[in-house]
Formats: structure tokens, C-alpha cells, sequence
């Protein structure tokens, strides 16, 4: 009985309140709490912050799911971490123009899988409201000349692919307020010659 107005008192807490408990706990168990009552069925919607990383194969149709139903006007940071048990037609894209879409602030990018480096949607390029940006790994690195990330402070590049010199060139170029550039390579990654110049 103590156990059960413990519960009720936490759900009778205001919607923020309930969001700041969620986000101390991985998205995943955060998720899960929309079986606990209709009050808690939505309240993981709401979270500001998604956080995955790969655990099992299903996590690709849990992500697919998660971000479905998520809600919150603003989704500040979005951490995706995908290893080599993520299927390979799994739409990765469709993530990242979600996030984009709600104006991320922080996107955070690991594709550790078999298949060919991805492409990311060309939202992308032109998004307003990134400020940190970390891409690892199989991940192809394309960016046109028009793009524009006019908020973009830190950007993180680890063993990505470039399509060529002029995508790299035209991603650094694209950062006008660029503060901190963080940068590993790999020997294949189709620039020979690496320089810096950005406008900031």
C-alpha cells in the first residue's frame, strides 16, 4: 500500500516535472514507462532528449517507433549509435530529417554497420538550429555548395567518408560561427589533401 501512494504521488507531479525523471534514465526504459498508467502514457513524448545505442538487433524498429510518436516541440539532442547487429535498409535518413525537422540543437552520429557509407538527407546542410554536429564512422560525408549552418559552434568528424575535397570544403565553409573542429581519418576516405578554411 506505501509502495502505491509512493507511485501515485510521483504521477500527480506537473508534466515537467515528470519529463526531468525520464531523462535520467536511458530513452529506452523512458519509453517503457507508457504502460504504467494512462497519466505516464505520453509523458516520455515530451523528452527534449533522445538517447539510442544499440543492444539487439530490434533496436532499428524500437528507434523507428520511438521517434513516430515522439512530440516535443523541440527536440534538442538526438545520439543515435548503430553497430553491425542494425539491418542495413534501416532508414536511417528518416531520423535525421525527423530531428532536423524539430529543430535539433545537438545531433550526435555513429553508423558502425557492414553496408556502404550512408548518405544523409539534405536537410541536413541547410539546418538552422544545429549547434554541436558529430558524425562517425560509415557515414558519407556530401555537401553541396549551398549549404548553410549558420548556428553550427562544434563539429565533430570521425572516420567518415567524403564523397570528395569539394564536400569537405563546402561543409567547413558552410560554418560561419565554426568554434571547435575535432577531426580523425582514415586513409580511404577520399580526400588526399585535408586543409581548414572556414570563415569564422
Amino acid at each position: 500500500m506505501y509502495h502505491s501512494r509512493q507511485e501515485d504521488r510521483i504521477s500527480a507531479l506537473p508534466d515537467d516535472l515528470l519529463v526531468r525523471i525520464l531523462l535520467s534514465i536511458p530513452t529506452e526504459e523512458a519509453v517503457s514507462t507508457m504502460i504504467l498508467s494512462k497519466r505516464w502514457r505520453f509523458i516520455w513524448t515530451m523528452l527534449p532528449v533522445l538517447t539510442y545505442q544499440e543492444r539487439k538487433e530490434s533496436v532499428w524498429l524500437f528507434l523507428n517507433k520511438s521517434m513516430e510518436f515522439h512530440k516535443a516541440p523541440v527536440l534538442q539532442i538526438l545520439s543515435i549509435r548503430l553497430g553491425p547487429h542494425c539491418p542495413t535498409d534501416a532508414d536511417v535518413g528518416k531520423w535525421v530529417e525527423n530531428a532536423v525537422n524539430r529543430g535539433v540543437r545537438e545531433l550526435f552520429f555513429t553508423l558502425q554497420w557492414s553496408a556502404d557509407p550512408t548518405r544523409l538527407p539534405k536537410s541536413l546542410n541547410t539546418c538552422k538550429t544545429l549547434l554541436h554536429l558529430r558524425l562517425s564512422h560509415k557515414i558519407l560525408v556530401d555537401f553541396p555548395t549551398s549549404s548553410c549552418l549558420p548556428s553550427l559552434e562544434t563539429l565533430q568528424l570521425y572516420y567518415v567518408v567524403y564523397k570528395d575535397e569539394a564536400s569537405l570544403v563546402a561543409l567547413l565553409s558552410s560554418c560561419p560561427v565554426l568554434e571547435l573542429l575535432y577531426v580523425m581519418r582514415n586513409e580511404d576516405d577520399n580526400v588526399s589533401k585535408f586543409s581548414v578554411k572556414v570563415p569564422s
